[in-house]
């Protein structure tokens, strides 16, 4: 069985030019936790989810002109809930994650089970060439799909 036998096709996507805040209330209307972002063709650039906002909001490292790594934390802003109020007009692009859970239509079901135990949701599914977005799995598309087999009777 094919990954995309299980996968969502009528997705939500932002764009990467999008401001966070716009975005962060598509995650809000819509009750999601993640959202595919796409360019005009399509074609998948990243994902922006509420764990990379949360991300965003920790305090960083400091790190001197040349590389070296100091174990001291600097906090991004007086506070975390300032933080997010800064991040809210930048764009998109500037927080997603550009490595998504990816696989192609083709891709043995198991594999996206694989995925979404060992990564978590969204496993997006992607044209294998021209990196079209296609679908999306979640845990719940993916039981839903395993249990619609049981139920077909056997041949």
């Amino acid at each position: 069985m094919p990954c995309h036998s299980s996968m969502i096709e009528q997705l939500i996507t932002v764009k990467a030019d999008q401001e966070v805040g716009e975005a962060m209330e598509v995650l809000r209307k819509h009750e999601i936790d993640a959202v595919p972002v796409v360019n005009d063709a399509g074609e998948l650039e990243g994902v922006l989810s509420i764990q990379s906002l949360l991300k965003n909001l920790l305090p960083v490292e400091f790190t001197t002109g040349d590389g070296l790594q100091m174990d001291i934390k600097i906090g991004a802003a007086p506070g975390v809930a300032k933080r997010l109020k800064k991040i809210k007009p930048l764009k998109v692009g500037d927080l997603m994650d550009r490595k998504a859970n990816i696989v192609h239509p083709e891709t043995p079901l198991w594999e996206g089970v694989n995925l979404l135990v060992h990564k978590g949701a969204p496993v997006l599914v992607v044209e294998r060439e021209g990196g079209k977005l296609l679908g999306m799995i979640v845990e719940q598309s993916i039981i839903d799909e395993m249990e619609r087999v049981q139920d077909e009777p056997e041949t």
